[in-house]
């Protein structure tokens, strides 16, 4: 494992930023996306359409918002190390967006996504290898990373599912 630790240790510190950045907002995002609109709608389709366009558009977003803001940062800095944050982050987190869809190349069943297994254990599997090497790379206490991604997953998730019950109310 250490081997691992020390490959991470070594890709340059924007594209790391990038990767972990990505991971963590691609896990959160989608699965609160999920959970509102796996509550509303009984088409696959649109799960797979707002999954993909969430990548597009949020990856993008993120991305460039990284990039303006590690230029902000150090006005004086014009290497390209905010371009290699943009990159990676963009990267990442459309195949961490992206990686929600895999139940679909099984099944067109929304069983896993409406009673959010699927979200939420894949989204705490992410998490877990994202803290775990963190952790490492930091030499810190796993836990502290951790427990708190789950906490702001179940947050996410909960509060999505329920504005989306409470909207469609309305209907």
């Amino acid at each position: 494992m250490s081997n691992i630790i020390n490959k991470i240790m070594k890709i340059p510190e924007p594209v790391r930023q990038g990767m972990f950045f990505g991971l963590n907002s691609g896990v959160i995002t989608t699965t609160g996306l999920i959970a509102g609109i796996a509550q509303t709608f009984s088409n696959p389709l649109y799960i797979i359409i707002s999954i993909v366009s969430l990548a597009i558009s949020d990856g993008f977003s993120e991305a460039y918002g990284l990039y303006i803001s590690k230029k902000a940062e150090k006005i004086s800095d014009d290497s390209i190390n905010p371009f290699y944050s943009f990159v990676s982050l963009l990267i990442t987190k459309a195949l961490i967006v992206l990686s929600f869809l895999i139940p679909f190349i099984f099944s067109r069943k929304l069983t896993y996504f409406k009673n959010l297994s699927w979200p939420f254990l894949w989204g705490a599997f992410l998490l877990f290898i994202l803290d775990y090497h963190l952790s490492e790379i930091r030499d810190d206490n796993f836990f502290h990373y951790y427990i708190p991604h789950i906490v702001i997953l179940f947050i996410v998730m909960g509060l999505s599912k329920w504005f989306s019950k409470m909207i469609m109310k309305l209907e």
